[in-house]
């Protein structure tokens, strides 16, 4: 008798045990999986919202700058004397024409500390006409001239310091940006 009230009370056992193997794959399985794919969701909405403050970020620092370009004198025009804006300078404003819109499209003229060419008597006067060169042909290729402005920095903004042929190449440039408004 005992034997067999002890192998009733171990066939209950291994009932409630395959009872509750039934009980937590029903009810408990179901709700891992979803809890598994509402972390992955926050987890994507984590990181977007983490993009957008990154990029409200550099939005803030760069002064409301929201697009950016810069091109050497040697990319733009058929030579820094003449201020003529080349075929291949041509294409590459193209490129850029629909990334300006909204905003203030500031076109700043850069040179470097050397003399400027002698059409120009000083390196303000020389890179305001390279701005303002390069801002004609933006206009003429479709930029609303109401919002270019064009400024003329001198020598006051090199990209590099030290004298010579290559950061003279460097620093005689245009930036071409566009400010929220």
């Amino acid at each position: 008798m005992k034997g067999i009230i002890s192998s009733l009370g171990w066939i209950m056992f291994l009932a409630l045990a395959v009872l509750g193997l039934i009980f937590y794959n029903l009810s408990y399985l179901p709700i891992l999986a979803k809890t598994g794919r509402l972390q992955q969701e926050i987890k994507m909405w984590t990181q977007r919202v983490e993009e957008l403050s990154d990029s409200l970020k550099a939005l803030a620092t760069g002064n409301g700058i929201i697009f950016r370009a810069n091109f050497r004198f040697d990319e733009i025009f058929i030579s820094p004397e003449s201020l003529k804006v080349s075929t291949q300078g041509e294409a590459a404003l193209r490129e850029i024409v629909p990334q300006l819109r909204g905003g203030t499209i500031e076109v700043i003229g850069h040179t470097d500390n050397s003399r400027p060419p002698s059409a120009w008597q000083s390196n303000w006067v020389y890179s305001a006409a390279a701005a303002a060169a390069v801002a004609q042909r933006l206009v003429t290729l479709g930029v609303p001239a109401a919002r270019v402005l064009v400024l003329g920095a001198g020598d006051t903004r090199p990209l590099a310091g030290k004298a010579g042929a290559d950061t003279q190449i460097l620093n005689r440039r245009v930036e071409i940006a566009v400010r929220v408004r």
